[in-house]
């Protein structure tokens, strides 16, 4: 069964917020991205066979903007969503929020045929568009709220 089907079975989705002094790093997709084109959002990746979460944004950090992070988790949101590729179906997921303040080098867009531009973005003042889940997220841990449910029906 797919998650969309089964109450108990869901995706996890590893983000990290990187962030200096009050800044967030955030890279936007290109506008042909199948998902969510032209929108901003965090260093994020699939999961490979055999990662953790931690290992999977570990590694992603290092593709993504070409960073070595020891990230911890900062918060945790549950969500609850129209499927991207089908509004009729719902879409769930665990969304993890690492979080590095510390890191020695300076972030590089090692991506650009996936990102078309990398910024540093005030967390009380995010870009649009934004991915809603990222936007969320990045509330959350602002807040210092350490869980939230994030619904989009």
């Amino acid at each position: 069964m797919t998650s969309q089907n089964n109450p108990q079975s869901f995706f996890v989705c590893p983000n990290l917020i990187l962030m200096k002094n009050s800044k967030v790093l955030l890279l936007r997709r290109m506008n042909w991205a199948p998902l969510w084109p032209s929108c901003w959002h965090c260093v994020t990746g699939k999961m490979e066979q055999g990662e953790t979460p931690k290992q999977t944004i570990v590694r992603e950090a290092f593709e993504e903007v070409g960073l070595d992070i020891d990230p911890d988790l900062g918060t945790v949101v549950s969500v609850t969503a129209k499927n991207f590729q089908n509004p009729k179906l719902i879409y769930k997921d665990v969304s993890l929020f690492f979080v590095v303040k510390d890191f020695e080098s300076e972030p590089v867009n090692k991506e650009p045929r996936l990102h078309d531009k990398m910024e540093w973005f005030d967390v009380n003042s995010l870009p649009s568009p934004i991915i809603p889940v990222v936007e969320y997220g990045i509330k959350q841990y602002v807040q210092g709220k350490t869980y939230g449910d994030f619904y989009d029906l």
